[in-house]
């Protein structure tokens, strides 16, 4: 668990930008695993299905939150940038939040995957693994999620 705590964390805030609902859908997420680790197929990468029960419990936790609003704590953001320059690191943190708040309004499944790949830095074939979905749909959801948070940073990237 200490191993893989913060991975799980990771993903968990990523998809849910709170951190006590990130702290809850980790911990679930290993109650999960401790619980059915005898049906744990060694042929799969232990992180590979660790993340896919992280994916759904935040999966699970969107839909049962959407008509609640959250923000992020600005300082948490913060710390995932990391750069020496002042006003590089605030500009970061700044399209940080931007992307954050976008990444938010996709749908979920385009949500899921580009947090999975783009943020996460995972590979195609593991988030097929994770979201049990084919490449295609992988690949056809990142390129619409792409496609729109490029739209929605337009502005705010040229100037």
């Amino acid at each position: 668990m200490e191993e893989y705590q913060s991975y799980a964390f990771a993903v968990a805030f990523r998809f849910l930008s709170d951190e006590e609902d990130a702290k809850d859908v980790v911990q679930d997420s290993f109650i999960s695993v401790w619980k059915n680790f005898p049906r744990y197929n060694t042929a799969i990468k232990f992180t590979t299905w660790l993340y896919s029960i992280v994916t759904n419990r935040c999966y699970d936790k969107l839909r049962s939150r959407r008509t609640r609003n959250t923000t992020t704590d600005p300082s948490l953001l913060a710390s995932l940038v990391s750069d020496q320059n002042p006003e590089r690191e605030y500009t970061n943190a700044e399209i940080s939040r931007l992307i954050e708040t976008l990444t938010d309004k996709l749908p979920s499944k385009q949500k899921m995957i580009f947090v999975l790949r783009d943020l996460q830095g995972l590979s195609i074939a593991e988030v097929c693994g994770i979201l049990q979905i084919s490449e295609a749909s992988v690949k056809t959801n990142l390129v619409y999620a792409r496609r729109h948070l490029r739209e929605k940073l337009k502005p705010y990237l040229s100037e």
